[in-house]
């Protein structure tokens, strides 16, 4: 949160304190530049039948159409959403509390305090703010609700300490309990519940950091993914707005592990970074990022389709790894034709007869990115399972990794044939995992192991691109 500002958009309602004499510093000109608070949806689930949950903290049941308080939800109980007929159902200890329509909120009920600044206004400052504060020698601190610190009111010495923690929900999602901040919806929606999580973009990347790079790893880098995923997040808001939600919370748009998966160095990343992101015509940009590059990163138009001025090929000395290169691929012919079958739908259209291999004769590549690693287009040539020819061509770079099952589209080919030439096996050797677009995770380990700071690193990934915010002064 903001270092002076800090005043979120949380409901709020629970305890008032004293109004305390505290001087609140103005914004300077010379303050910090961060992006405005901004609250993200993610999908968690769909088509769920039914959804069990417990709370820790405080928050209200809400329908969320009409706005009615149906439930103190407090810890200690079990809950549960059922979705009969398409309409919500709300279950404590297995009794039916309410019918809820079509969208049940779980909304946080967070405490609050009010501060007199220093123009003279008065300010409610949320559970999760933070505020500076002069403190005794003239020094600038800054503190929260949940501080612990002790301030003089106007009825003497009283402390902010919050008291009662964070307001965390728990999901059974994946056979394994799994906790979230922020607040949840359920939705009545398709073939059953679909569940959303709805929480401070912040608060979010936390979640998202450790799942998405290993926290270990040297700040620097973390920082530099830190401001990879918050750009990527808000290039893609509204992307399944369609659903309720914004973007997914697994690999499909970043993989978010919610408040279990959050580790104090990805933290510090986050906080270290924040509000800033990548900006092309003062816009967030698609910020893709992959784990390693294999030595050269690609032009987004080879790998897909799209043209983006700050995604282009380079090569990536520092991507160097023991994980993800020199690995070994092999198909003999049926398992060959298998796997190229298991993605029939990247060389089969609509409205056209479908077209399958029942036996691999030849795989060749057509043409390579610009680069010159990667294999942008290739073609197979088989028979079908009426016995008949069959040659199909597969391209973009991206469609080539995932129609033959690989880590990587840079590879090589190696082919053997018996004494009539028929083809035996193929033997894949290749470099690299993920698309090649963008930031290389582990090349971005590389550089701050060489004492590149996140800037640089950043600049390095993406072309004609600024960090910065978006608005706001903090």
């Amino acid at each position: 949160m903001g270092r002076f500002s800090g005043l979120s958009s949380y409901k709020a309602a629970g305890f008032m304190l004293a109004v305390f004499l505290l001087l609140v510093l103005p914004p300077t000109a010379e303050g910090r530049v961060v992006v405005s608070p901004k609250g993200i949806r993610v999908g968690m689930a769909q088509d769920i039948i039914s959804q069990e949950f417990f709370v820790q903290g405080a928050y209200h049941a809400v329908d969320r159409q009409s706005g009615e308080v149906l439930a103190e939800v407090l810890p200690g109980d079990p809950w549960e959403v059922r979705c009969p007929g398409g309409e919500l159902q709300l279950y404590r200890n297995g009794e039916l509390i309410a019918g809820s329509g079509r969208a049940l909120g779980l909304e946080q009920v967070s405490r609050s305090v009010s501060v007199l600044g220093g123009d003279g206004s008065i300010k409610n400052i949320e559970q999760s703010d933070k505020v500076s504060v002069i403190i005794g020698g003239g020094s600038v601190s800054s503190v929260s609700i949940d501080s612990g610190v002790s301030l003089l009111s106007g009825s003497g010495r009283s402390s902010i300490q919050g008291g009662g923690g964070l307001n965390l929900v728990s999901l059974l999602l994946s056979g394994r309990t799994q906790r979230f901040r922020g607040d949840m919806e359920f939705r009545a929606q398709g073939q059953g519940i679909t569940i959303i999580n709805e929480l401070p973009l912040e608060e979010y990347l936390y979640g998202v950091l450790p799942r998405e790079m290993p926290a270990a790893w040297p700040q620097e880098a973390q920082k530099a993914q830190a401001v990879a995923s918050r750009t990527f997040a808000l290039a893609h808001l509204g992307t399944y707005s369609a659903y309720g939600f914004d973007i997914l919370a697994t690999q499909m748009s970043q993989v978010y592990g919610g408040y279990d998966a959050e580790n104090p160095n990805s933290t510090r990343a986050v906080n270290d970074t924040a509000g800033q992101a990548l900006l092309n015509r003062g816009k967030p940009i698609s910020a893709f990022f992959h784990s390693s590059s294999g030595g050269f990163t690609e032009n987004v138009q080879d790998v897909w389709q799209e043209s983006l001025e700050y995604i282009v090929s380079r090569p990536d000395p520092h991507d160097s790894n023991d994980e993800h290169y020199d690995w070994v691929v092999s198909y003999n012919s049926s398992q060959l034709a298998d796997q190229l079958n298991s993605k029939k739908g990247l060389f089969n259209t609509a409205n056209s007869p479908e077209r399958v291999f029942s036996a691999v004769d030849d795989i060749a590549v057509l043409d390579k990115t610009s680069s010159g690693a990667r294999a942008k287009r290739i073609k197979i040539t088989g028979v079908d399972g009426d016995g008949q020819q069959l040659t199909v061509e597969i391209g973009n770079a991206d469609s080539v990794r995932m129609a033959l099952g690989l880590k990587s589209s840079l590879f090589e080919i190696k082919t053997d044939r018996d004494i009539s030439g028929r083809l035996v096996s193929v033997t894949l050797t290749g470099s690299g995992y993920g698309h090649g677009l963008g930031m290389s995770q582990y090349g971005a380990c590389g550089m701050a192991n060489q004492g590149y700071n996140y800037q640089e690193i950043l600049e390095y990934y993406y072309n004609n691109c600024g960090i910065g915010p978006l608005s706001g002064v903090e």
